[in-house]
Parts: C-alpha cells; sequence; structure tokens
C-alpha cells in the first residue's frame, strides 16, 4: 500500500481544488463549482489536498462549527484511484488528531456506498436522516463519531 501525504490547500491550490470537485460532481457528491465558493472553502475550512508521491490524488476538508464540533464537509478520491485505501488513510490521519473536538460528524448521501461504508468502519454511526440537506434535492445522512 502506498502511503499518502496531506498538504494543507491555500489560494494558489485553487485550480486543483476545482479539478476535484468537478470529478466529484454526481447525485451523491454535491459539488461547489463557483469560483468564489471555492476560495471561501479554501480560506475558512480545513482543506487538504491528499498526495500520493507529489501527485494529488483527492482532497479531505473539515469545519469548526460553535460547540467545538468538527463537520467533515469533503472527501475526494480521484475516480480511477478509488478503492486503494486512499480515502480510509486520509480520514484515519486526520481523525487522529481531532479527539479535542466535543463532536466530529459529517453528512453522506444514503446511496453513496462506498463513503457510507468507509465512515461505519472508522466508527462513524448513523444519527439523522436530513431531506434537502444541501438545497440540490438529494437526502443526507448525518454520521457521528462515537
Amino acid at each position: 500500500m502506498e502511503k499518502i501525504s496531506l498538504q494543507k490547500a491555500t489560494l494558489h491550490d485553487l485550480d486543483k481544488v476545482a479539478a476535484l470537485e468537478k470529478e466529484a460532481d454526481s447525485k451523491t457528491y454535491s459539488a461547489l463549482t463557483v469560483r468564489s465558493e471555492l476560495q471561501d472553502f479554501i480560506k475558512n475550512e480545513s482543506v487538504y489536498l491528499i498526495k500520493r508521491q507529489d501527485l494529488v490524488v483527492g482532497l479531505v476538508a473539515y469545519k469548526v462549527l460553535k460547540g467545538n464540533i468538527a463537520h467533515f464537509d469533503g472527501l475526494i478520491v480521484r475516480p480511477k484511484l478509488r478503492r486503494q485505501n486512499i480515502a480510509t488513510q486520509a480520514m484515519a490521519r486526520l481523525l487522529k488528531g481531532m479527539a479535542k473536538y466535543a463532536r466530529i460528524e459529517l453528512g453522506v448521501h444514503p446511496h453513496n456506498n462506498p463513503a457510507l461504508c468507509l465512515y461505519l468502519k472508522l466508527g462513524f454511526i448513523i444519527q439523522s436522516w436530513r431531506d434537502n440537506y444541501f438545497g440540490d434535492g438529494e437526502p443526507r445522512l448525518i454520521l457521528v463519531k462515537k
């Protein structure tokens, strides 16, 4: 298994983040496509490029909410590189340093089986169902780390 590294994204990485979001856009992933939204995403959240041998293979992001809550807000692995343990490594690496948060949560489309299985494997549990979570007409499951 090839090791991955995480690199904090900056505004200089905007085009890389935009390309990853565009690749991931689907019914089960509500991608950011507007440049100003992508800029705010990078400026206001902890966005990390996932790299393998200096090649950007994905991204993972979270934001800190009121009440000391960490909310994962994005996990993308390039389609041709999925099912190679990249997402598991990235999530596990970030979760190691997140014990300081009172709660760790995320939203996932109920039909995104690979992501749902990953999160359950990492110790998340399903807390609730929310209709039209991103205003895209699609529901999301809310998961919390136990």
